[in-house]
């Protein structure tokens, strides 16, 4: 009973004794500086360091009651725990140690490294950028060598950084493949990343002796510049023309056996066309002007002569028919001459302005054709035939002193009109780039008399600039008073070169 009374009263006087020393603690922020000041207790680690001996802690200052073998003293020194610490071991410096063939997919396999501060590229964030396929896929056989005869050994190339970036993009396929689930971005969450440079890039880039040479040293913008629409209009009409200025000359000796006169021509040739083509409708337009200018030495009265003096105006309008090509078609001609005409040594008129005046129209049919041939470059047919049973001839002579009698209308007339049909063939056929043809046959019956006209030109061309030109002109009329000797046959005839311009 004495020994369990003496016990409560050492119990309460240790009471009394603690809450004492307690009461005599200052109510400062010592206390709280002590836990929460890193630096403090940092040097309090540092002066107050632990030796191991044995696997058992102790103090620095119980450090001398005992002898230690050097061997087993070890410091203790600050490590930081990692999630790695449960399956890798550190060094004494403290680094974590990977396994020796780390190169091996199956050491890295479902691992994640967000607390590491290596810098490679096989421990970044995992983002999906798309790269599947190996960079030395082949489709060769594998057991068969296609590279034999190699000089240079491979380890002494850029082989071995090839086969280090070839490795680290082998464990991210593996990984995006084996755990899809860990994957939870792709480049296309981001608007920009950051490239970091791959081995071969880094390869390519520092051993690249032609980069200085491909270096640019002005910079330009390859912005496209501002440019402004516009809308640009289908063209109906389409012009043309061929303008043509010849020359021929002649020179006889005065003893030439068979004697002659010496001359010099001049001939000029322009036509204008302009046609018109909008869905079934067609319109074209042709003017043409011929002039023959010749000196006349045997000529007492003049000094120059008016050969060939034509101007024709030809016209068609046609709308598409039944079938391709076809159309129905009016068309009129009109032709006449701008100056006078005389008769060797005579001054008696004989054609001049207006004097005569052809027009014919008619109505009926027109067949087109236009053709290019493939085998001969340059080689084209235009066609254009008009059958008008239905037309009108019209003669007019504008001029008193003009004898009408030889145009085919009646004396004390000064027109004639003839009621018939007219077949108009018009042919240009282009042989080569150089040589055309150019056909055209007219041919009016009033059923009563025929009038006929075919002419031809071959024009050949030595240059862009220069040309040939043969001209034949036939002409059967029955309906003028025949010749002697070619009784109701005319014809015309020009050889000349020249200058020739087309556009």
């Amino acid at each position: 009973m004495k020994q369990l009374f003496l016990s409560l009263i050492i119990s309460v006087f240790s009471l009394s004794v603690t809450a004492a020393d307690l009461s005599q603690v200052n109510d400062s922020l010592d206390l709280f500086e002590d836990i929460t000041d890193i630096s403090r207790l940092i040097q309090n680690r540092t002066t107050h360091g632990e030796i191991i001996v044995n696997d058992t802690i102790l103090p620095k200052e119980r450090v001398t009651d005992y002898v230690i073998p050097a061997q087993v003293i070890q410091p203790v020194l600050p490590v930081s725990r990692n999630p790695l610490d449960s399956i890798y071991v550190r060094n004494e410096r403290g680094i974590l140690q990977l396994p020796e063939n780390y190169y091996n997919p199956d050491a890295l396999r479902g691992l994640t490294f967000r607390d590491t501060l290596f810098y490679n590229p096989l421990f970044l964030p995992m983002i999906f950028n798309g790269r599947m396929l190996p960079r030395d896929i082949s489709f060769y056989n594998p057991d068969k060598d296609y590279e034999p005869g190699k000089l240079i050994d491979k380890d002494k190339t850029f082989e071995p950084r090839l086969e280090r970036s070839d490795f680290i993009q082998k464990i991210r396929r593996n990984y995006y493949t084996d755990h899809p689930d860990r994957v939870k971005y792709s480049i296309l969450n981001f608007e920009s990343l950051p490239q970091v440079a791959t081995d071969d890039e880094i390869v390519r880039e520092t051993f690249n002796p032609f980069r200085e040479l491909l270096r640019s040293e002005t910079a330009y913008s390859l912005e496209a510049p501002g440019v402004e629409l516009t809308t640009i209009n289908r063209k109906y009409w389409v012009r043309s023309g061929e303008h043509s200025f010849q020359f021929a000359q002649n020179y006889f000796s005065d003893n030439w056996h068979k004697g002659g006169t010496n001359n010099l021509n001049f001939n000029s040739y322009h036509v204008l066309r302009a046609n018109y083509k909008k869905d079934k409708v067609r319109f074209n337009n042709t003017l043409e002007w011929r002039l023959s200018v010749f000196n006349a030495p045997d000529d007492s009265l003049r000094e120059y002569r008016i050969g060939n003096d034509l101007i024709r105006y030809y016209g068609d309008f046609g709308l598409d028919a039944f079938a391709k090509g076809w159309s129905y078609s009016m068309n009129m001609e009109a032709k006449s001459q701008l100056f006078n005409s005389y008769p060797t040594n005579s001054n008696q008129l004989r054609s001049a302005l207006l004097s005569p005046l052809y027009v014919n129209a008619g109505v009926g049919l027109k067949f087109n054709l236009d053709k290019k041939s493939e085998k001969v470059r340059g080689r084209r047919v235009r066609w254009d035939l008009a059958l008008a049973p239905i037309s009108l001839n019209f003669k007019y002579v504008s001029n008193d002193s003009v004898d009408v009698v030889r145009f085919g209308i009646p004396e004390n007339k000064k027109y004639n009109l003839d009621m018939g049909t007219t077949v108009t063939s018009i042919l240009k056929y282009d042989i080569t780039r150089y040589i055309t043809w150019d056909s055209r046959l007219t041919y009016f019956t009033s059923y009563d008399k025929v009038e006929a006209e075919f002419e031809n030109s071959l024009n050949m061309a030595l240059s862009n600039a220069f040309s040939t030109r043969i001209y034949l002109n036939v002409r059967f009329d029955d309906g003028v008073p025949p010749h002697p000797d070619l009784k109701y046959l005319q014809y015309n005839q020009t050889l000349s070169f020249g200058l020739n311009y087309k556009w």
